[in-house]
């Protein structure tokens, strides 16, 4: 485990926060753009690869056997969505990620209104996933894995390294991720913010299943070391804080999340100057529950921005049991 740096304790101001509030808001719903018969959707990864917009996903099943496996579909316009292939599936081998396989594209470029595009480290573009061997929903325990592809839009391109990059067995796990490592999310950091070249965001648990969000670094992209002995965000009145995706505007890392009441969630956001110590936002959520295909949760977000429009999608599920990938915008 590596020491969290010395920082100036610079926090970002209550007007800065509002300004970002109205570069991230989307007030128009679209609605769901991906609904598969037969399986739930989750998890969406949006990103541009050869002047064609493609999105990661994951599915599964309603079945208790269930488990996650990621998908890739193409489109033109962002708002409609072709499968193109599954890219994860599960399978029979017993290895540590046979049953769960839940992919999430890495290195994106993070600057908003950015390219949008997948980064190459060591010539190569990598997916970062949620691997697990049981059966059923997000079951316990999980660790994560590291893929890496020639091609990120090949479905049979992508190999996976034998082992874990951080799994809650590892000899330095910290007190809240010794259960289950959820949702990894790497990125290129040019500031070199920690000392390190390369960032890995995630949320985790412990045994008493409160959800909080963690750092690990990296100089190389591929062998990852915890960074700080505790959370970034760890906020007790929340059941879970997780899915974190960072972007930046200036010199301000802006984190978008989601949280779990106990009861309900909604996405939010959190900035920072040093990726240490973060401002929350108190305000109105970036995404709550409103209509009808989302009325139990609105959660799990991607958030880009093209052409001056920013998309926010996410994971929206009803009390139909029905859980789509849907899409809201900043400017009709």
């Amino acid at each position: 485990m590596i020491d969290f740096k010395n920082t100036s304790n610079k926090m970002v101001d209550e007007k800065m926060m509002a300004r970002i509030y109205n570069e991230l808001k989307t007030p128009y719903k679209v609605g769901p753009v991906i609904k598969l018969d037969g399986y739930l959707v989750d998890s969406p990864t949006v990103f541009r690869h050869n002047d064609k917009w493609y999105i990661y996903y994951i599915r599964f099943v309603k079945a208790d056997a269930s488990g996650y496996e990621t998908v890739l579909a193409e489109s033109d316009d962002l708002i409609n969505w072709k499968d193109v292939g599954c890219i994860f599936k599960r399978n029979g081998e017993n290895h540590w990620d046979s049953r769960q396989c839940a992919g999430y594209g890495a290195f994106p470029d993070i600057n908003f209104g950015g390219s949008n595009e997948l980064e190459k480290v060591n010539d190569k573009y990598y997916m970062a996933y949620l691997g697990g061997n049981l059966d059923g929903y997000e079951t316990d325990p999980l660790s994560m894995g590291l893929a890496y592809s020639d091609n990120p839009v090949d479905v049979n391109g992508f190999k996976r390294f034998e082992k874990p990059i951080l799994s809650p067995f590892d000899n330095d796990v910290r007190e809240h991720e010794s259960l289950t490592i959820y949702k990894g999310y790497l990125f290129r950091d040019d500031a070199m913010t920690t000392g390190y070249k390369y960032v890995n965001v995630y949320n985790a648990k412990p045994k008493d299943n409160r959800e909080v969000i963690y750092l690990a670094v990296s100089n190389d992209g591929e062998n990852w070391e915890r960074y700080g002995d505790k959370p970034i965000i760890n906020d007790e009145q929340f059941r879970i804080t997780g899915d974190p995706q960072i972007v930046k505007m200036g010199d301000i890392y802006v984190m978008i999340y989601f949280v779990f009441t106990g009861i309900t969630t909604y996405n939010t956001f959190a900035c920072s100057y040093d990726l240490q110590q973060w401002t929350r936002w108190g305000g109105e959520p970036l995404i709550q529950p409103q209509f009808d295909y989302e009325n139990v949760y609105a959660h799990k977000n991607y958030v880009i921005r093209h052409n001056g429009v920013v998309y926010h999608y996410y994971c929206a599920v009803n009390d139909k049991d029905e859980r789509t990938i849907a899409l809201a915008i900043s400017h009709k």
